[in-house]
């Protein structure tokens, strides 16, 4: 069986919000399971479920996985699937798969995920009686409000998946705090009839075309930077409202991009298979929903799904996918279920610098003005004003414009953006590695200072990764910085500003004619490990840099310090 740490919850309400700026049609929910319970022997669990009407006993806890044989021993009995078409399938042959095996609770003639999950705990001699009550497009307050009914009886175990955007920052176009309220209204309606109900989260994945609808970066640092936020929405529920567990089926998505299983692009590059539908790039194609199932069936059932059969009569075979890559799936549904929790998850808060210092020529003011080479010298946030700055040194940038300059342009663009200088700026950078040659701590602050011209406002989305010093990503640790998070200040205004700036060098459109004649401004925002998604930093002492991605980004300075 896998061992599941669990935590107790720090939080007990929120207060309800309004729905989602954007909801998008036929979307898949999370899966959601309350357990109560922690190590018990088998016959307690069967005394404690029958106490209060249950069909089957809890799930099992154990250190290890001892695969199929002992996966009798999980929890069986009574589950109910509530989601959307991340859940129920997208098209054939998910939808309507194994539909005369399983209680579709609408009447929808659905089978989709649930279905496969029925069949691969079949094929491993487990006995659920599953049930699925599903809409397409909906979410988990919508399900709340009008499935009370179907989802307030007395089951063994729930799963619940929430929109697909929903648990996204409201920059991205989420509504959190509804996904926290609903999820929580939820969970008390399950433990209400059945006080031993097992509930767990299903993390939904990103795609190629919600990277681009939410605005995060294409391809693969946009899947992951997507991801990330994800992943930190199922785990403060889970851990604020005491969920038995979460299904990290999107995290399986993630590992068979980065495995080079499937294109993060949803193409036909040799030796992958499409994770996503062909039809619109965001639902699961059959090999997403498979292993979603098998996602699920692991961290339900506690057992192994490598041990599942691929061949004749298989789930995978019904559903015509080849042996090869379904083995691939169901290792790939094992990793994801037995990947270690992430202790308090963080919510990722990076803080704008609301202050800066500089040296060099620089005339004093509100804002400064840099009216030649300078040194940036300190830098406040909400944290306080920090002057062991560490400038980093840049490599590998892909910006295609010519980098500003307050003196001569520099050589070449990877000169731009080193150190401490403020005088160069690498223009719409397309992404560039910093390195800083020192290993960081949980008291490592990285900041990036930007420019932009007078006339607008500063800032630009950007993805953060953890590289190590050959310029290798490090981990899954990302960060996606949205404009709004750098230092405040509006288009025709520099009074928040940290510098203004008068490039004489570079592109027309920055310079102005005659050149030096267009205002410019800077302004900075700084994040932590915490915000990348580093909860140990001892797990990536291999990191010495940081990449970034971003498709309009003029990074002027990108450094650390480090809080007291």
């Amino acid at each position: 069986m896998f061992s599941s740490r669990k935590r107790w919850s720090r939080t007990r309400g929120l207060e309800e919000e309004n729905v989602m700026r954007r909801t998008r049609p036929d979307e898949s929910l999370l899966v959601i399971h309350p357990r109560r319970t922690r190590v018990l022997g088998l016959a307690a669990m069967t005394l404690l479920a029958a106490s209060v009407g249950c069909a089957g006993a809890p799930e099992l806890e154990q250190e290890e996985s001892t695969g199929v044989q002992e996966a009798a021993a999980g929890a069986q009995g009574s589950i109910l699937f509530v989601g959307n078409s991340f859940t129920h399938g997208h098209e054939e042959p998910v939808y309507s798969y194994n539909k005369g095996a399983i209680t579709d609770a609408n009447n929808s003639g659905q089978g989709g995920v649930p279905g496969i999950f029925k069949k691969l705990t079949v094929q491993a001699g487990l006995a659920y009686d599953v049930t699925l009550e599903t809409v397409s497009g909906e979410t988990l307050s919508g399900h709340y409000s009008t499935k009370a009914a179907i989802i307030g009886r007395a089951w063994n175990t729930v799963v619940l998946q929430e929109n697909s955007t929903r648990p996204l920052p409201t920059a991205r176009g989420g509504n959190p705090t509804a996904f926290f309220t609903a999820s929580n209204d939820l969970r008390n309606l399950v433990l209400t009839a059945n006080p031993a109900a097992r509930l767990f989260l299903y993390e939904t994945w990103a795609s190629p075309a919600s990277v681009s609808a939410q605005g995060y970066t294409s391809g693969i640092a946009g899947l992951q930077a997507m991801q990330s936020d994800l992943r930190t929405a199922y785990f403060k529920a889970y851990d604020d409202f005491d969920f038995t567990g979460v299904a990290r089926v999107g995290d399986g998505f993630l590992r068979a991009v980065e495995q080079g299983l499937a294109d993060p692009s949803n193409g036909t590059s040799a030796g992958t298979f499409k994770l996503w539908s062909t039809s619109d790039n965001r639902h699961a194609s059959k090999y997403g929903s498979y292993l979603a199932a098998a996602v699920l069936y692991a961290k339900i059932t506690g057992a192994d799904p490598r041990t599942l059969s691929v061949g004749a009569g298989s789930a995978a075979a019904e559903l015509g996918i080849g042996a090869t890559d379904a083995s691939n799936l169901n290792r790939i549904a094992y990793e994801s279920a037995t990947l270690p929790d992430p202790i308090g998850a963080p919510v990722s808060q990076p803080l704008p610098a609301t202050r800066a210092s500089f040296t060099g020529s620089v005339t004093t003011g509100t804002p400064a003005n840099l009216t030649g080479n300078a040194q940036l010298s300190s830098l406040t946030t909400s944290e306080g004003t920090f002057t062991n700055l560490l400038g980093a040194t840049a490599s590998g940038i892909t910006g295609t414009n010519t980098p500003n300059s307050r003196g001569s342009t520099p050589a070449s663009a990877p000169a731009a953006a080193s150190g401490l200088s403020v005088n160069d700026g690498a223009n719409n950078l397309g992404a560039g590695n910093f390195q800083f040659g020192t290993a960081f701590t949980a008291k490592t602050r990285f900041f990036i200072v930007e420019s932009a011209l007078a006339s607008g406002t500063v800032g630009d989305d950007t993805v953060v990764t953890l590289i190590d010093a050959s310029n290798n990503r490090v981990g899954a640790f990302s960060l996606s910085l949205v404009a709004s998070q750098f230092t405040a200040s509006a288009g025709g205004n520099t009074s928040n500003a940290l510098a203004t700036i008068n490039y004489t060098g570079g592109v027309a459109s920055v310079t102005g004619s005659p050149p030096g004649s267009v205002q410019s401004k800077l302004g900075a925002v700084t994040f932590s490990l915490a915000d990348l998604g580093v909860t140990n930093p001892t797990s990536i002492s291999s990191a010495t840099g940081i990449r970034l991605t971003s498709s309009t980004l003029d990074p002027n300075v990108v450094g650390l310090y480090t809080v007291p």
